[in-house]
């Protein structure tokens, strides 16, 4: 059975991918397989990463490092906003190279839980969150079982979680079976993460190195997945494991509870509140931006029928 969707439009086989025109590299970013430090590689190596406007972005983002996300931050192009010609030219000109990145399924999806789910860092994950509940035990949050939940939830109710992108399969988003990629690496195997600094380092002529962006809680894995949860994993992501070769991990059969202390938890919850709060300012800050150029946009239509269209020619105006 063909592990990878029938849709093959752009938007379907290219929708997150990027360009670095400069370097001549095209990128297919996978949430939660390193997508952060490769976008910062190929936005410092061509010299489009904005870090002075950081403070005037509206979009929810837990950290300063996390802005590398935004598309005015990064600085890099959209494969979808090119005109068709220049984007058949990327995908079969020798001059160009094209990358993705994978990661090993189970790890994945533990890294996607912990960062949407236990930690609540913003995306389309409502209903998600009240399919894993926490399992508490005497107050207190027990991971191991709380993610054996997530595991089984997920597999139950798949399209709640894979509306947002961080639980969707890798072989919905790295389409090997249209796009022809020159460089696909496993960001957990010993020097993949090296063999792409490399090329990028090449293609830019500066020294770039990989950083260790939006790291978890360096939970040893194997103490909080056991057998069990990792098969219910494995079945739900098969498709990774068809498409790209993965080697199943070997977990043992069971694993104790691995509780955090009272204050741990209480520091969890707190932890989620800032979350929520970041949430509301940003989403408020969007809005309130949105009314700012809405006004200036009335005002400047207001002014230039005042003056028969002598005064703010603007193809943006309201009015045109």
């Amino acid at each position: 059975m063909n592990p990878f969707p029938s849709d093959t439009s752009l938007l379907a086989i290219g929708g997150l991918t990027l360009v670095a025109p400069t370097l001549k590299i095209m990128y297919t970013p996978t949430p939660k397989v390193a997508c952060s430090s490769i976008k910062l590689m190929l936005a410092t190596a061509q010299e489009s990463h904005r870090v002075d406007l950081i403070d005037q972005i509206t979009n929810p983002s837990v950290s300063r490092p996390q802005t590398i996300h935004d598309p005015v931050i990064n600085g890099l192009t959209r494969l979808v906003d090119l005109p068709q010609r220049e984007i058949d030219n990327i995908f079969r000109s020798p001059d160009w190279v094209r990358v993705a990145a994978l990661r090993d399924p189970v790890a994945r999806s533990y890294s996607a839980w912990e960062n949407r789910i236990f930690r609540r860092a913003p995306g389309d994950t409502q209903k998600a969150i009240e399919l894993s509940h926490d399992v508490l035990v005497d107050g207190r949050l027990d991971l191991a079982a709380s993610f054996a939940l997530f595991a089984q939830m997920l597999g139950e109710h798949t399209d709640a979680f894979t509306i947002d992108q961080h639980f969707l399969p890798q072989a919905h988003i790295v389409r090997t079976d249209v796009i022809n990629y020159d460089m696909l690496i496993q960001v957990d195997k010993q020097g993949d993460m090296e063999r792409l600094s490399t090329l990028i380092s090449k293609r830019s002529g500066k020294t770039i190195t990989a950083s260790r962006l939006n790291e978890g809680m360096k939970v040893d894995l194997t103490k909080i997945c056991d057998g069990h949860t990792a098969n219910r994993l494995m079945a739900t992501y098969f498709m990774d494991y068809e498409a790209f070769g993965f080697v199943p991990r070997t977990y043992a059969p069971t694993v104790e509870p691995y509780l955090l202390s009272q204050n741990e938890t209480q520091l969890v919850y707190q932890l989620r509140g800032v979350m929520e709060r970041l949430l509301s300012v940003s989403q408020a800050s969007t809005k309130q931006a949105g009314a700012r150029y809405g006004l200036r946009q009335v005002r400047r239509a207001v002014v230039r029928r005042a003056t028969g269209g002598s005064a703010y020619r603007d193809n943006r105006i309201l009015d045109q």
